[in-house]
């Protein structure tokens, strides 16, 4: 087993649950547990399962009680169809924030399979997963921030909230490299990164202490003010990159 699996036992334990339900074929961990920044508790388990042949109303049903039983909150995971992988803007059948639903397996999530995907069975990523060009990452990456981003910068209140704040500005700040460059980085790059988008230091340092877990607490002045500083640096970056 790879090494960097042992910070998530859960995740070789929920793929074996699956393999025979969903006809698993190959089973792999991407996002923070590939690139060896995970925070248990904190990261979110970002896994993909590419299947022999598309779910059925009854495989899906199970797969939801599995999910449910065995799989924690943040555990996702993408199923998809091996005939259906070459088409990268095809929707598969998903798990994630606890319901099933349909999405495509985005270029950020193939990007990450071939630069740093864990392999929990099966073959290596890339003998399934086809390539993801430097254009189709930086589309992909642009896709990111006109989807949900785009209409979060127009609900002033979301940016009271710790989550908005920490995930909007290490959105921003791996996008902005991902197309500068084509390279995918980690949060914790992506964090050390920000005083170069023009976050305050001591911004930073609070995003980089909730990450690593520890409380910070602001008073409703604080909270109001990072708010509309937040939501400014949001849409001036979006405006850039998008």
């Amino acid at each position: 087993m790879d090494d960097r699996l042992s910070v998530a036992p859960v995740v070789p334990h929920f793929g074996s649950a699956i393999r025979e339900v969903a006809r698993v074929v190959g089973f792999y961990a991407g996002g923070s547990i590939g690139s060896a920044d995970y925070r248990p508790g904190i990261s979110d388990l970002d896994l993909v399962a590419v299947i022999a042949e598309p779910l059925t109303r009854y495989r899906r049903t199970r797969l939801r009680t599995l999910h449910r039983e065995i799989g924690p909150p943040k555990l996702h995971c993408a199923y998809v169809p091996v005939n259906e992988i070459s088409d990268i803007s095809s929707s598969h059948v998903n798990w994630a924030h606890e319901r099933m639903f349909r999405r495509p397996l985005s270029g950020i999530a193939r990007g990450e399979l071939h630069q740093f995907g864990v392999t929990v069975y099966g073959p290596a990523p890339a003998a399934l997963v086809p390539p993801v060009t430097r254009a189709q990452l930086s589309e992909a990456a642009r896709a990111e921030l006109r989807g949900y981003w785009a209409g979060a910068v127009r609900r002033p209140r979301v940016w009271r909230t710790d989550l908005h704040v920490d995930l909007g500005l290490t959105t921003v700040s791996r996008a902005a490299e991902t197309i500068a460059t084509g390279r995918l980085i980690t949060k914790r790059e992506a964090i050390e990164r920000l005083p170069s988008l023009g976050v305050p230091s001591s911004l930073a340092d609070e995003i980089r202490r909730r990450r690593a877990g520890e409380p910070v607490t602001l008073t409703e002045q604080e909270i109001a003010d990072r708010a509309v500083l937040v939501r400014g640096l949001m849409r001036r970056h979006l405006a850039i990159l998008g």
